[in-house]
């Protein structure tokens, strides 16, 4: 991942050729101190892992892109839980007949490139467990 551009607290990121977006992301994160924020993206991606969540079972269902797409929108938000950096991002990727699938994002591997825009916000955003939902839920 590369700094393309800081400005105050909004930067531009590049990541590059099989980096893991989500591992680097939260990696810069831990390394700055950052507490809060909310990103968005596009590119192209070489592998996916989306996630779907059931309410009524508490439980993921997975499923693994292995081929190039297109991110076509990648959007989510960085809060703190168990001492790390949390990131919950969601995507739409679509495919080379322009047929769309998204989702949760647990993983997202580069093809080409992928731009970020990030807002590191002021204060921190915490994530406690909720047995009702079953989920991480800011606090």
């Amino acid at each position: 991942m590369k700094t393309i551009l800081k400005d105050n607290r909004r930067y531009f990121l590049r990541f590059d050729r099989g980096e893991e977006i989500l591992k680097s992301l939260a990696d810069f994160c831990a390394t700055e101190n950052f507490r809060s924020g909310y990103f968005s993206a596009l590119g192209a991606s070489a592998k996916i892992t989306l996630l779907h969540y059931d309410i009524d079972t508490k439980k993921y269902s997975e499923k693994v892109f292995d081929q190039k797409m297109e991110i076509a929108s990648l959007t989510g938000n960085i809060s703190w839980h168990e001492e790390k950096p949390y990131l919950h991002a969601h995507g739409v990727f679509s495919d080379d007949e322009i047929r769309c699938f998204g989702g949760h994002v647990k993983e997202l591997v580069v093809a080409a490139t992928c731009e970020m825009f990030l807002i590191h916000t002021d204060g921190e955003v915490k994530r406690e467990f909720s047995d009702k939902i079953g989920l991480n839920l800011m606090q």
